[in-house]
């Protein structure tokens, strides 16, 4: 049987228990599926745990008989002293290429793939590419990230994927290797029959959205839009999911509601995990996304996955499947739209998400991903 090295952030082999959204909850999902049945491949898993609370102890987690998890800090000391993240990893890296031997590796970030030689066959997706997808740092990290990394590890890959268009065109004209394009999956905890879990009434509209707390995810326009409503005479809420990764942004976005008076109807919740965010899911009417930009853009699937009516703008595979998905009842959201928006939220908040939820069922399950995956890795090793 060939063996995979699949190399990726996982913040907890508790699937769900914790969740840093994107690629951590991506992670979760297909190694959480690959354990439930056999597989063609004998899986190792090198987990880089992205919140550094899991010391290296070398120990191999037996998730079944196709997969095995071996965890270790993104960040680590090495006789004393903290390493780039970059050096840490690429020497675990080659610990597990000389202990576990694999035919392919499979990374899920480019600076993984830096200086993979022997003769195992390299497969890289990418969430994020240059300056897509990603904050600036320094200068310095920027040209390291964006220019260096990404032409350093080309001569280690075989075959890319991408979770999205923008990144597959991004991604051509820097390399000759092949590309395919695999979306990411939705997870099966969030398909619920929405109104079975419906605890509020049918006067106001609660809205939802979930993002990391950051300038692209462009939340002051969520809070916007309920500021249009509540002058409009709607009892309207907003809750906002999702950590704080920019402080400077996060205290505008609090000045905005003390601004728009709108202290008592805005709640910044926080990081929750899987089952917290269902449950937010299954109380609010609407799900609000308003991201500048997305390289898939899972969290918007997500609501309407939970039977969430969903307001959002064109990003990911939501802007590349745009006509499919206003069919199917989502309502897209450009600048300046909010009066519009307003004046429609009821039948916004009565539509039917049935549809939609056959729909990301059918597009978006993880096994079909993970089939995806390894009809790849059957013509890379061929």
């Amino acid at each position: 049987m060939k063996k995979v090295l699949l190399i990726m952030p996982l913040s907890t082999l508790n699937w769900g228990e914790k969740n840093l959204g994107g690629v951590d909850s991506v992670c979760q999902m297909l190694v959480r599926q690959l354990a439930t049945k056999e597989r063609p491949y004998r899986y190792r898993v090198l987990a880089f745990d992205p919140l550094n609370q899991h010391d290296y102890s070398g120990e191999v987690v037996y998730l079944s008989e196709s997969i095995e998890v071996v965890v270790c800090p993104l960040r680590e000391k090495r006789f004393g002293l903290p390493l780039p993240s970059l050096i840490s990893g690429w020497l675990r890296i080659q610990e597990q290429l000389r202990v576990f031997q694999p035919d392919l590796v499979h990374a899920h970030l480019n600076s993984w793939m830096l200086g993979i030689g022997g003769k195992a066959c390299k497969v890289l997706t990418l969430h994020s590419y240059r300056k897509i997808a990603r904050k600036s740092v320094s200068k310095l990290n920027d040209f390291l990230y964006e220019q260096v990394i990404p032409w350093v590890s080309d001569f280690s890959v075989d075959a890319y994927t991408c979770v999205g268009e923008e990144l597959h065109q991004a991604l051509q004209p820097w390399t000759d290797k092949p590309i395919e394009v695999i979306g990411n999956p939705v997870s099966s905890e969030y398909f619920a029959s929405h109104t079975e879990f419906q605890l509020f009434t049918n006067s106001g509209v609660n809205l939802v959205t979930c993002a990391l707390i950051t300038r692209r995810k462009r939340i002051e326009r969520a809070i916007l839009l309920l500021r249009e409503l509540k002058q409009r005479g709607h009892a309207a809420t907003l809750r906002i999911i999702g950590p704080n990764m920019d402080s400077a942004y996060y205290a505008q976005l609090q000045q905005l509601v003390e601004e728009s008076e709108l202290e008592q109807q805005v709640s910044f919740l926080g990081q929750l995990n899987q089952r917290e965010i269902v449950q937010q899911y299954q109380q609010a009417d609407v799900g609000v996304f308003t991201s500048a930009q997305e390289t898939f853009g899972l969290a918007p699937l997500e609501m309407l996955a939970a039977g969430l009516p969903l307001i959002s703008t064109p990003v990911g595979i939501l802007g590349e499947r745009q006509q499919e998905f206003a069919k199917l009842g989502v309502v897209f959201m450009q600048e300046g739209d909010e009066a519009m928006i307003a004046e429609h939220i009821d039948e916004i908040k009565m539509s039917d998400t049935q549809a939609a939820q056959a729909y990301l069922r059918d597009q978006f399950a993880v096994e079909n991903v993970i089939e995806h995956y390894q009809s790849l890795y059957r013509e890379v090793l061929s």
